[in-house]
Parts: C-alpha cells; structure tokens; sequence
C-alpha cells in the first residue's frame, strides 16, 4: 500500500498522519482508481471531520456512494449540458492564483435569473455546476503536476453588483442554491480556499442570512466581504497581475484589448427567449390547498400578514392562468406609519414555470402581498396562489 507522504501536507501532525493512512486502509477497495488520482482525498475528509476517523469514513463513504450514483468518473466526458447553460451561465474558470489554486468568477449580480430558470431545469443547471467543479478538480490535477506541488483547493469571487431584491429573493434559486451548498459541503471538502464577496448590497444582505444558516462556521471564516471598494486591492495579493483581468483590476485582456475579457468571461446578460421551454404545465391550479383569486381590470388585491415574529419567513408560490401580473411586497409597521415597498413592483409572467420567493422578515408589522393589475383595461387576471408565514428555527430562540 502506498504510505501517504507528509511532505504534501507540511502542517499535519504523525497522528493526524496515521488518522489518514487508516481511513485509506478502510475504503481503499471501494475507491475508483479515478477517484484514487486525487492526492488530497483522505486528508480533505479527515480535516472536514477535525480528524475524527469515524466521522471522516463515514462522510468518505457516503461521497463514494453519491459519486457512483452521479457517474462521475465519466462525467466530463459523458454529460452534455444544455447549450443555455454553456453561453449563459455566468460561472467562470478565470486562472490559477499565486499559489496554483484554481480561481472561479461568478457574475452572479447580473444573472437572468427568471430568464435562466424559464431555460433550463433545475437538476441540468445542478448538473452543470457540478460539471464545472469536476473541470476544476481536473485541472487542479493537472496543474500540480506542472508546478511540481500539490495545489487542491479553488478561491471564489463572486460578484453581487446590481443584485436585484427580486432576484435575491426568487425562491427556485435559493432553493436550488441551499441543495448545491449542501452536496458540495458534503462532497466536496476542503476545497474551498477563499470566497471573495464584491459589490455586496442589501440585496445581498438578505440572500446571505439566508445561506449562512447552512455553512459551517469554519467555512465562513473563509470568506471575505467587499462593497464598491477595497477588493481589487485583495484580489492582487492573492492573483498576478498578468492573470486578472482588466474589469477586476489586473492587466489582462481579450486579443483586441477588451477589458471585459469576453473570449473567455462570460458576464451576465437577458437570456434570449427562444432558449425558454414552452412545456410547462401548471400546477397550482389543481392542487387542492392552492387558493383562486380574480383580479379584475384595472384594480388590484391584496394579502396581509401580522408578523409577531422578527425572523419569520414570508413565502409565496402563484402562478397565473394566462397572461402575467404585477408583483409587489409592502410593510407598515404600525397605524400611524406609511406602508414601506420592500419588493419594488415587478411584472411577472408564470407560462414557463410557477413564481416563487421568500421574504425574511427582520421588522415586526403587516407584511401585505399585491397582485396590481391596474394596467389592464381589457382583462381579468386569474391567479392560484400558496402562502406561508413560518417561524424560521433562530426566531424561535
């Protein structure tokens, strides 16, 4: 059996060192030879598990399990993702950092988020994302190889620049972001280096207490939070100069001299609608604990909630029977007070999926819902609607 080297983990102790060399005698004859490639496998999962052998076979296990089911010894080569996802989906291989890390960009601000889940399914941008990080994997192997030293681990940027609060607050993309924290947490340990937050806003603000509730402590000490300024700053004392591009505060750009690198960088833009899946079949309509509301034209109802509860969560499903409907979210905190827009109101037409979103409410108060349909001088708006106010499990406390 070959002994794990402590040269490639200078910092480990002879204990840790033998905590590793057991977990490897455990498991080795479950392990894919491909999965055996990857130098960093028994240290990632006893460091994830602070060294707790038991713990760290049993997380080992478990990802073996989820690998096979995923196929993913073969899927680079295997998985074709939709044509969507490869021109639209702002997450980015940018370089390797100074250290020969792996640095991803993610323009996640600018995202056509109701535009990208009206064009793709959520298991095939799951699937996608998992495609880029086995692409990062791979090139992290092949890039120790070059630099003559083990390089395992992939720094984030993320950017939050014109993060709207609907998008913060779309409730497909948190769900599907709270499930793909969890499997690469459980999956993947270790292998984040940094996460470096830029342009953070209020809107931001909101989608983070939301995440930060799945994220183990130590993973949060990772990150790095920036607004406008400062993170150019960090940015080049972790990545040469040479490396980063222009719009980021580096030097490079495309052949032409565009600052914006878009040869290789995909930022975000408005998804062509000829992208869209025309298939979708409500739903709502038919369930029975779904509520029917006619909005008639020129008029609007509205839905209120007395929140007791600071923390609660607001959320909403609906879905209209043709046609779309203005959207908005409102707060009075008390008789006196004016009634406050917490979700400016926004137009939204449910033919290619149902609309769905949470409020995290921080102030005590009547939250009230608006369905507007004063722009309509023709047509009533039929609209099946779920909503919940629950306790969220820290409000409880």
């Amino acid at each position: 059996m070959a002994e794990l080297k402590m040269s490639l983990f200078p910092n480990i102790t002879v204990e840790e060192k033998n905590i590793m060399e057991e977990l490897r005698r455990r498991t080795i004859d479950d392990i894919s030879p491909k999965l055996l490639e990857d130098k960093s496998l028994f240290f990632r999962f006893c460091k994830a598990r602070d060294f707790n052998l038991k713990e760290a076979e049993n997380m080992l296990r478990k990802h073996i399990i989820w690998r096979k089911e995923m196929q993913l010894d073969s899927f680079l080569t295997d998985y074709k993702p939709p044509e969507v996802l490869k021109k639209y989906f702002c997450y980015n291989f940018l370089c390797f950092d100074k250290e020969g890390g792996v640095v991803r960009y993610l323009d996640y601000g600018q995202t056509d988020i109701a535009g990208l889940w009206n064009s793709a399914k959520k298991i095939d941008v799951f699937k996608y994302v998992v495609l880029c990080l086995e692409r990062d994997v791979e090139a992290l192997k092949q890039h120790s190889k070059k630099i003559g030293k083990l390089a395992y681990q992939i720094t984030y940027i993320d950017n939050f620049s014109n993060l709207t609060f609907a998008n913060a607050t779309h409730m497909k993309n948190i769900e599907t972001l709270l499930y793909y924290l969890k499997i690469y947490l459980d999956n993947y340990p270790e292998r984040i280096k940094r996460v470096i937050i830029i342009n953070a806003n209020s809107s931001f603000s909101f989608l983070f207490s939301i995440v930060k509730n799945i994220v183990p402590s130590a993973v949060l000490s990772k990150v790095l939070f920036f607004k406008a300024e400062g993170w150019k700053e960090e940015l080049l004392k972790i990545i040469d100069a040479d490396d980063l591009p222009v719009f980021l505060g580096g030097n490079k750009t495309d052949p032409d001299g565009n600052p914006l690198c878009n040869n290789f960088i995909i930022h975000g833009q408005k998804i062509p609608e000829n992208y869209y899946l025309c298939n979708y079949e409500r739903k709502l309509s038919l369930a029975s604990d779904a509520k029917k509301l006619i909005v008639s034209r020129s008029s609007k109802e509205e839905i209120s909630f007395d929140v007791s509860k600071m923390g609660s969560l607001l959320e909403w499903e609906f879905e209209t029977k043709n046609r779309d409907i203005d959207f908005s979210l409102y707060l009075k905190e008390n008789e006196l007070g004016d009634r406050v827009e917490l979700i400016r109101k926004q137009r939204i037409d449910t033919c290619y999926d149902t609309e769905k979103g949470c409020f995290k409410c921080e102030k005590l108060g009547i939250y009230t819902i608006a369905f507007d349909n004063t722009y309509s001088w023709i047509h009533q708006k039929e609209i099946y609607f779920r909503t919940r106010l629950r306790v969220a499990p820290e409000a409880e406390n």
